[in-house]
C-alpha cells in the first residue's frame, strides 16, 4: 500500500498541475461532448481554476462502463434482508473485527472518547466496507463518476456533484484522478468515503499533516468516528429494538419512514410497542425487514438513522448493527468464539 500511495502522489501532483495549467498553443480541434459535461468543465473552470481544454481533453477520454452501470442498477443492498444478512453478518467479519479490534485497539479507545462512537460500530462499519481493508474497490473512481453523473439519469445531479469534489479532493491532496480506484459507486479506501465525505468528515487522526484513507489506519478509525458524530450519533444510547405491532394504524407508520419523527408515547397510541424497555418521550421510527418467513419490524432510533447517513439502506444499517454486536460479543468471550456468534439471529 506504501507503494501504492507514492505512485498516486507522484503522478498526481504532475497530472493536477496539468489540469490547471496553461492549454498548450496549437491545440487540436476541439472535442465534441455532450452539453451537460461542457456545463460541468465551464463550473470547474469558472468556479474552481481548471484549465478548460485540459479538463475536456480528461474528460473527452472517458467512457461509460457497462458493468458499473449494472452494478448500480443491481446493488447487494436491494437484496431481501435474509439474504443480505448472510453476506455480511459472517465469521469471516466477526474473526476479523475481532483481529482488529486488538491490534488497535488504542485508537478505537481515543475515537470513543473524542467522537463517542464505540469501538464495535467503527469496526463494523470497516468490515461491511471493505473487510478490513481488503476490497477497496477495481473501479477508477473517474470512471464510476462520469458514468453515474453523465450516462445514468438517475441520481446524475448527486454523482455529477460528487465529481466535482473528486476533482477538487485529488488536486488538493496531489493525487492522479486517472489512477485513484474505488467502488462502482466513486467510494475510496478502507472506510470507502464518496468524495465530499473525504472532503468534509476524514480527519488527520494520526497527526501527520495529511488525510490518508488508504493507508493510514488512525485516518481511518477517526474519520468513520468523525462521520458519524457530525451526523447526530448519540453516544451511549441504543440503535434499534424489535417491535410489536397491532392494528392498522401501526402498518400506516411504516409509510413515515425509518427517520425519528414521533415520540414512542405517541406510537403506542397507534399500535406500536418496542420490545425493549425504553423512555417514552425517546423519538423513533419505524421500518421493517424481509425476514425468511415472515415480515420483521423494528424500532428506529437516533443511531439507527445515523447509520443509514453512512448508507441509506436499512438493510446496510442493521448489518452494521448486528455484526457490531457480535463482533463485541466475540471480543468479549476471547478466541473461537466467532464461529457459534455467527449462527445467532
Amino acid at each position: 500500500m506504501t507503494r501504492r500511495r507514492a505512485l498516486l502522489t507522484v503522478c498526481g501532483v504532475f497530472l493536477a498541475a496539468g489540469l490547471i495549467a496553461a492549454a498548450p498553443a496549437g491545440a487540436p480541434d476541439r472535442i465534441r461532448l455532450k452539453p451537460e459535461v461542457e456545463a460541468f468543465i465551464a463550473k470547474m473552470a469558472q468556479d474552481h481554476g481548471f484549465d478548460r481544454e485540459r479538463l475536456r481533453t480528461t474528460m473527452g477520454a472517458l467512457k461509460p462502463n457497462e458493468d458499473i452501470i449494472k452494478a448500480f442498477e443491481r446493488p447487494s443492498t436491494a437484496k431481501p434482508w435474509h439474504e443480505f444478512r448472510g453476506i455480511f453478518v459472517t465469521p469471516t467479519r466477526i474473526e476479523g473485527g475481532v483481529k482488529f479490534w486488538q491490534e488497535h485497539a488504542p485508537l478505537l479507545q481515543r475515537a470513543r472518547e473524542v467522537y463517542g462512537v464505540p469501538p464495535e460500530l467503527i469496526v463494523s462499519i470497516i468490515g461491511v466496507e471493505t473487510i478490513y481493508g481488503r476490497r477497496t474497490g477495481g473501479f477508477r473512481v473517474i470512471d464510476s463518476l462520469y458514468t453515474l453523473g453523465f450516462e445514468v439519469e438517475r441520481r446524475a445531479q448527486f454523482f455529477r456533484g460528487e465529481f466535482e469534489h473528486f476533482l477538487l479532493l485529488t488536486r488538493d491532496n496531489g493525487l492522479d484522478p486517472l489512477q485513484v480506484k474505488g467502488s462502482f459507486a466513486g467510494a475510496m479506501g478502507v472506510p470507502q468515503f464518496i468524495a465530499s465525505s473525504y472532503r468534509s468528515y476524514a480527519v488527520d487522526f494520526d497527526g501527520d499533516g495529511r488525510v490518508d484513507l488508504w493507508n493510514s489506519i488512525a485516518d481511518v478509525i477517526g474519520s468513520v468516528a468523525n462521520f458519524l458524530h457530525a451526523h447526530g450519533w448519540a453516544a451511549g444510547q441504543p440503535v434499534t429494538v424489535p417491535a410489536r405491532l397491532s392494528g392498522g394504524d401501526a402498518l400506516a407508520l411504516l409509510e413515515r419512514g425509518l427517520k425519528p419523527n414521533l415520540t414512542l408515547a405517541e406510537m403506542k397510541t397507534r399500535g406500536v410497542e418496542p420490545t425493549e424497555e425504553l423512555p417514552e418521550s425517546v423519538e423513533a421510527g419505524l421500518f421493517s425487514l424481509d425476514g425468511k418467513d415472515a415480515q420483521e419490524h423494528w424500532i428506529s432510533l437516533q443511531n439507527f438513522y445515523v447509520i443509514t447517513r453512512y448508507n441509506r439502506s436499512k438493510n446496510y444499517a442493521m448489518a452494521v448493527y448486528q455484526l457490531a454486536q457480535q463482533i463485541a460479543e466475540a471480543y468479549a468471550q476471547g478466541p473461537g468464539a466467532s464461529q457459534s456468534v455467527a449462527a445467532q439471529p
